[in-house]
């Protein structure tokens, strides 16, 4: 800890022995650890295709792209409008205005429906009013109030409750609006 100096002049004191610390900056590398670490020219550091400066492409807000996905052990409540594609996997309650509606085996829907299409192998309660084709799979089941343009039900497939074809004569009717009443009356 302490060493003996010696000052040229014979006298010999003690002093601390000073501790060698480096310094904590960061210095600059010497170039040759530099050039060792630049990156290798057949590397490619980003995707191809794909230039910095251009933005990305938005996505558009047609139709097709407009597509609702509700997963197994899911539940959703509430309104879907606008809507191109509802897939329910989960669970459903709400009011759908759609183009395009699923519910696969494991999925259950219960409420207001208003679709083109509609392809049903899980469980759904409550109206349904599909302009178009109606499919009804072997393990899928319907109850409530029912309007289709087609229907094809495979064998298993079940349906229960008011069931109705839609005609063009109903296509052309508004639907039919519940009378509100304010709050007293």
């Amino acid at each position: 800890m302490f060493t003996k100096k010696s000052s040229g002049n014979g006298d010999e004191t003690e002093q601390p022995e000073a501790e060698v610390r480096t310094p904590r900056t960061s210095t600059p590398r010497p170039a040759e650890d530099l050039l060792a670490r630049r990156p290798r020219a057949d590397i490619p550091r980003r995707p191809t295709g794909i230039s910095p400066i251009e933005p990305q492409r938005q996505p558009s807000r047609r139709d097709d792209d407009s597509k609702l996905l509700v997963g197994d052990g899911i539940t959703l409540k509430g309104e879907v409008t606008n809507c191109a594609e509802l897939i329910v996997e989960g669970s459903v309650d709400a009011r759908v205005e759609a183009t395009r509606f699923a519910v696969s085996k494991t999925g259950t829907f219960s409420g207001e429906c208003n679709v083109e299409e509609a392809d049903i192998a899980g469980h759904f309660d409550g109206v349904l009013n599909c302009r178009g084709k109606l499919v009804v799979r072997s393990t899928g089941s319907l109850k409530g109030t029912l309007r289709y343009g087609d229907v094809e039900i495979e064998g298993g497939g079940r349906i229960a409750g008011e069931i109705q074809v839609y005609s063009d004569a109903d296509a052309a009717r508004p639907a039919a609006q519940p009378e509100l009443k304010a709050a007293g009356e």
